[in-house]
Order: structure tokens, then C-alpha cells, then sequence
């Protein structure tokens, strides 16, 4: 499979890190302060893109507060070039927030590669996956690294890395926002996604879009389990340093969302950027912790 195909049926089985990564660094926020408490409604319609030609697009509606937050993604790219196939996928997930954990509770992905199918249906409880349902399994071959019930505890599946708390009342710099490992787990794979501050920017939005500054951090993948190491895109996306998210604040609740992310890879950049990003927000009174 080359190297950035962009199959979310592939991605599901566990095949292809680089999207396995995509979703994951996509899905990464940081509620900067839980100071500012409220609710937010997020609507965004994300263009994906490689090499500056446009092949899919991903849809996210969200809602958020400084204890709770739902999510769904729908995605599909289509195949017009080599690169890419006709594909799609709907994620969804929810759970709670308590300080600086983010506890999720259910996840379910649904995902079609020109008619293979994959699902996954996920519970959690206390940061750990007490049931899970991941279709079609992985392939039982002896290169593949093992997922043990140890890789299932403490952490967060993909919907879950949206929301990644810092549990304190101080103004959050680039550094507190960006400097933090995401540890997830998506059904087959468990892998890291290690963030780190490396710039400020500003965007400008149109129609009611955010318009501000964004925190840039890059990003790296970090294989865990369910992996094969010898796979070359594996060791591909594991030596990758062209990676990054760009996170945006919501007013009102302390929230920072993935604005942009970027791959590098041999063929050029797979970018996925926000077309529209509104964000509607209400106050509440802060709960006493």
C-alpha cells in the first residue's frame, strides 16, 4: 500500500499508520483554562487536500462544556487521483470531564473503502476500554506487535483527543497547550501522539469563520501495539517530522480545536484545513471542583 493512500477501511484495519495518525492529530484539542467555563456548539466543514489538489472533505459537529463533550465526524475522499480511493467514515464518541482527564465513554466508527466495510464500537469506563468490537480483526501474523490489556487502560480513543484537559485556572501559553502525549487507542492499534509548541499564527475567516490567532504544534506518531515494526509505512510515519496541528480557543470555555493539520509525505502535503469554523458559546457558572 503506498505510503499515503488515503483508505479509512485500510486505516480502520490497522493497516496504514498514516491515517491511523491523521485522525488522531486531527481530533487533538486543549482546553486552555477551565477559568472561562461554558458551553460551546462547533460546526466545521474541513477540505482535505494533497499536494494542493483537493480530494475529500470531513464534517464535525461537536458540543462542549467543562464536564462533558459529544462529537461526530463524518469524512469521505474520493478517488481522483492514484493516491486516494472512493472512501468514508463516521466517528462519534462522548464522554466526561473531571479536572484534567478527559474520561470518555463510548466510540463508534463505521467506515467504507469502495464496499469493504470496518466498525468499532468502544466502552470505557475510568480512562479504560471495558468492551470493545473491532470488524474485520486484525490479521494473526507473527510480526505483529501484540495489544495486551495494559495498552487498554489510561487512554483516550480518537474522539476522546479532542478534548485534553489541563485542569488549571492559569493563562495557558503555547508551550502548556502544545507539550503533552495523547495516548490512544482506536480498536486495533494503540499508538502516542506526542505534541509540542512551535509557533503562533493568525487566520483570517470568512462568513462568521474564526478569525484570530492559532497555536501551531508539531506533532510525532509513536507506534505502541497492534503494529507490525517492519512495515515501511510504519517506520515511515514513525521517523516523520513534518507534522502539525494548528488549535484555535473557543471563546467561553477555555476550549483550544484542531484548526489545520499537516502531514508531510514523498508526494507532498496532506493538509486538512477548515473551511468553516463557527463556533456558537453560551456562559454558565463554573462548577466548583
Amino acid at each position: 500500500m503506498s505510503a499515503i493512500r488515503t483508505s479509512s477501511v485500510a486505516a480502520a484495519r490497522g493497516r496504514d499508520p498514516l491515517i491511523a495518525a491523521i485522525l488522531a492529530i486531527a481530533l487533538v484539542g486543549a482546553p486552555a483554562s477551565m477559568a472561562a467555563a461554558g458551553e460551546a456548539n462547533l460546526q466545521a466543514v474541513y477540505n482535505i487536500s494533497i499536494a494542493g489538489l483537493t480530494v475529500g472533505r470531513a464534517k464535525v459537529d461537536g458540543s462542549f462544556s467543562d464536564t462533558s463533550y459529544s462529537a461526530a465526524i463524518e469524512g469521505a475522499t474520493r478517488g481522483i487521483i492514484r493516491l486516494v480511493s472512493d472512501s468514508q467514515a463516521t466517528l462519534a464518541g462522548s464522554g466526561r470531564i473531571h479536572g484534567s482527564h478527559v474520561i470518555p465513554a463510548v466510540y463508534k466508527l463505521t467506515a467504507d473503502e469502495d464496499g469493504s466495510e470496518a466498525h468499532v464500537d468502544m466502552a470505557m469506563s475510568g480512562g479504560s476500554i471495558v468492551a470493545v468490537e473491532a470488524d474485520p480483526p486484525l490479521r494473526n501474523v507473527p510480526d505483529r506487535i501484540p495489544v495486551t490489556p495494559a495498552h487498554k487502560r489510561r487512554v483516550v480513543d480518537p474522539i476522546g483527543a479532542f478534548v485534553v484537559a489541563l485542569g488549571n485556572s492559569s493563562p495557558a501559553d503555547g508551550d502548556q497547550i502544545c507539550d503533552r502525549t495523547v495516548p490512544v487507542f482506536d480498536g486495533w492499534q494503540r499508538y502516542n501522539v506526542r505534541l509540542f509548541y512551535k509557533d503562533t499564527r493568525t487566520v483570517v475567516g470568512h462568513d462568521g469563520s474564526y478569525s484570530g490567532d492559532v497555536i501551531v504544534c508539531g506533532a510525532r506518531y509513536v507506534p505502541i501495539a497492534g503494529h507490525r515494526p517492519g512495515r515501511g509505512t510504519v517506520q515511515y510515519m514513525a521517523d516523520n517530522k513534518r507534522l502539525e496541528v494548528w488549535l484555535v480557543p473557543v471563546e467561553n470555555t477555555g476550549l483550544y480545536l484542531p484548526y489545520r493539520v499537516l502531514v508531510g509525505t514523498q508526494f507532498g502535503d496532506l493538509v486538512v484545513r477548515a473551511k468553516k469554523f463557527v463556533v456558537t458559546t453560551s456562559e454558565q457558572h463554573a462548577s466548583a471542583n
